[in-house]
């Protein structure tokens, strides 16, 4: 962490080295689709982060120069035409070496809490916390459509009005276009959609599913691997937002495809458009 060592705490902003940032974006599909001005201010953006956060190593974690920068790119990507005062609140980042417990909590219908610990690969801690993620993770692109670091990050922008809730904050510089009802409107709706198909797949599956047969899990993970966002985006609206928020810019298509309207208003969020930067590299995509 010797590069890292030598910016922090001095007056003018760090500037990541140029070997190093271009690793950094030939290790990241979606960061390599960004045309040059775009890469240039995401540069400048994360370097802005690495000057202003914390950054930590937790569990024997030795947190490198290429750690930092990698997670500080991808942290960086949703404000990229925005604001890091979206970040503001932000205690700094923690990183562990793998996945990490920490204790959960959830209330049944019955009105019962039920509390475990659960191995984690990532978390975003509201009123000011600091944001969390397993390196492993982080480092893992095998999974379509799979992004820790945007995942916990985007929740951090979701709290930055409070709770985590799906809603995020509409800053009156950039998202005069969009409707804060018509919003919470499309959003309801997408999710309670997921939610079916989700209910409606487990349905059809778990009559025949045998869990010793290799077979029929196969066809049980052909068969989520079908819809266009993770399953966990149907656990919470706050969930189903930042799931949606990995796709947009990860994988876009499929969400596109899927939640036309989403991808449209991630679109005027996050002042983005992935699926152009796609066409601009001869990739088909759907219309939207």
């Amino acid at each position: 962490m010797r590069w890292l060592r030598r910016i922090f705490g001095r007056p003018a902003p760090a500037v990541i080295p140029d070997v190093l940032w271009g690793a950094c974006v030939s290790d990241l599909p979606f960061l390599r689709q960004l045309p040059q001005a775009d890469l240039a201010r995401l540069k400048r953006l994360s370097e802005e982060l690495l000057d202003t956060k914390t950054f930590t190593g937790a569990a024997g974690l030795e947190l490198t120069d290429d750690i930092a920068v990698h997670i500080a790119a991808q942290a960086c990507l949703p404000v990229l035409n925005l604001t890091l005062d979206l970040y503001g609140d932000m205690a700094g980042i923690i990183v562990y070496p793998a996945e990490f417990i920490i204790p959960q909590t959830e209330v049944d219908e019955a009105g019962v809490v039920h509390e475990w610990h659960a191995p984690v690969s990532g978390e975003a801690l509201d009123a000011g916390g600091a944001v969390v993620l397993s390196w492993e993770d982080v480092a893992d692109a095998g999974v379509p459509g799979y992004n820790v670091v945007i995942h916990e990050f985007v929740h951090k922008i979701d709290m930055r009005d409070g709770s985590a809730n799906g809603c995020p904050p509409f800053l009156a510089a950039y998202h005069k276009e969009i409707d804060a009802r018509a919003w919470q409107r499309t959003f309801s709706d997408a999710y309670r959609d997921f939610c079916v198909r989700i209910d409606a797949l487990e349905r059809r599956l778990s009559a025949r599913f045998d869990p010793d047969d290799e077979t029929g899990t196969v066809h049980y993970d052909e068969a989520f691997a079908s819809l266009p966002l993770d399953p966990y985006a149907a656990r919470h609206p706050a969930e189903f937002f930042a799931v949606a928020s990995e796709a947009f810019f990860v994988l876009p298509q499929p969400l596109a495809q899927d939640y036309p309207d989403i991808f449209r208003l991630l679109s005027l969020y996050y002042r983005q458009d992935p699926l152009q930067r796609h066409s601009r590299q001869g990739l088909a995509h759907p219309p939207v």
